[in-house]
């Protein structure tokens, strides 16, 4: 089994929902909009395969309404447009911890083979 080549393909998938930028790996500087996927855990499933859990982390715009109302617009989206590379478990609002403050984020737990 190879991971290689997957966190683009989430990546990609990202981009193809409106006001969402994906990439790879988190960008050095970040704005609302910007998601990249984490490798969440390796469970071995039937057989010698393994079921792949990402967590896909989203910036989203400063303050708890803005926030609110970006995943109130894009949480159906975001979960069409994952469809094709895995299946979306939950959706959570979560806090970046950073030098300049926290910033509101969304994390997205899917699932893979």
């Amino acid at each position: 089994m190879s991971l290689v080549g997957d966190r683009t393909t989430i990546a990609n998938a990202l981009t193809t929902v409106e006001g969402v930028k994906g990439y790879a790996y988190r960008p050095k500087a970040t704005k609302p909009g910007d998601g990249w996927p984490l490798l969440s855990s390796l469970d071995r499933a039937a057989g010698r395969s393994f079921t792949v859990t990402w967590r896909i982390l989203i910036v989203l715009p400063g303050g708890e309404v803005a926030a609110s109302e970006w995943i109130d617009a894009h949480h159906e989206q975001l979960v069409d447009g994952l469809l094709d590379v895995g299946f979306v478990d939950t959706i959570a609002p979560v806090k970046f911890d950073t030098g300049a403050g926290d910033l509101h984020g969304l994390q997205i737990t899917m699932r893979s083979e």
